[in-house]
């Protein structure tokens, strides 16, 4: 994972600090935060590639799907407003997100209101978050410049 981080500070350090951050963030045991952070820099990469500020998350996914630059399975797994990441960042930042409760893959019932799951999120959904925005990143043909 740090790997791919180092390949997104290439295309951008801001971005990149903002993924090392949710990284210490997730080790210090700041998970809610750590998801903040993670799911904000995943929105302003996704404007940055597609250097268009004045639309909306959801738009701008559909713009970098049509584009071949976001694969259809992440497209749905970014954009599901049931079950997808959409889904608990709209929980997170336009409802009380403590009145909410998540289903783990066996049917239990994942409150967010405890702090273990907002650990469980993050470990599972960091890892293929930040391929997805190293993907589009080398999907958008954007390269490094070798002096």
């Amino acid at each position: 994972m740090n790997s791919m981080i180092d390949e997104i500070w290439q295309y951008s350090r801001y971005y990149g600090d903002m993924l090392f951050t949710a990284l210490r963030l997730h080790d210090e045991e700041e998970d809610y935060a750590a998801i903040l952070v993670l799911f904000n820099a995943m929105e302003l990469i996704c404007k940055s590639v597609r250097e268009n500020y004045n639309q909306n998350f959801l738009e701008d996914l559909a713009d970098l799907k049509n584009k071949n630059i976001l694969l259809a399975e992440d497209y749905e797994f970014l954009s599901n407003k049931e079950y997808g990441i959409r889904g608990i960042r709209n929980i997170m930042t336009h409802r009380n997100a403590y009145q909410y409760c998540l289903e783990d893959s066996e049917g239990k019932a994942l409150p967010l209101s405890e702090v273990g799951t907002w650990t469980i999120l993050f470990e599972s959904h960091a890892p293929r978050i930040i391929q997805i925005l190293y993907e589009i990143i080398n999907n958008s043909h954007w390269k490094i410049e070798e002096s």
